[in-house]
């Protein structure tokens, strides 16, 4: 996690080789996987917050929503101007009050890989409000990774169960003929087993 704060760092972002998409509650981009998009959405609907996610993309590409962020994109993503220049323009579009400045919190999948960056207006607020709002950002973070991480599980074989599992006697096996000293018992119950 990490705040910045837009007045105090004037210089402007110029990328280089590194291609960004940014996306919000009502602006998708055909480089992000809707999913996200569908979890932005129903943030602003249910909470009001505007949050806007951006990621390293490929451009023509199709979407990968599993896809690691470089270090040098990392490094971009986490700077208080790409915040300033790339992700501020949405808000004021959104005609949400201007922020101060910004929360930048990373979506981390179950791997440990980087995926994009969560960007939250920040306001001149009490603390207890503040961190109220950074708890919510996390809490989006995670429900995007979680989301993405549900999508790249891959889908296991349905196991049978209630109705449909079928109860299946164990195959006697057949006597074998036994030393005299040890003794024979003949009246053993027969074994039955679930089989799913």
């Amino acid at each position: 996690m990490n705040f910045f704060d837009f007045q105090h760092n004037p210089a402007s972002v110029q990328v280089e080789e590194l291609e960004f998409a940014v996306v919000t509650a009502r602006r998708p981009d055909r480089h992000i996987d809707a999913t996200i998009g569908e979890v932005l959405r129903v943030i602003h609907d249910k909470m009001g917050m505007h949050f806007v996610f951006a990621s390293e993309v490929v451009v023509g590409a199709a979407p990968e929503p599993g896809r690691e962020l470089s270090e040098a994109a990392q490094w971009y993503l986490f700077d208080s101007a790409f915040c300033r220049d790339e992700v501020m323009p949405h808000w004021i579009q959104a005609d949400a009050p201007l922020p101060t400045g910004c929360f930048t919190v990373p979506v981390v999948l179950a791997s440990g890989s980087v995926v994009g960056v969560i960007y939250a207006p920040r306001f001149a607020a009490d603390a207890g409000r503040e961190q109220q709002l950074l708890r919510q950002v996390e809490l989006s973070s995670q429900l995007i990774a979680r989301r993405i991480d549900e999508r790249n599980r891959p889908v296991a074989a349905p196991r049978a169960t209630g109705e449909t599992a079928t109860i299946t006697p164990f195959v006697e096996a057949q006597p074998q003929p036994v030393p005299a000293a040890v003794p024979q018992f003949d009246d053993i119950p027969r074994t039955w087993a679930l089989a799913a």
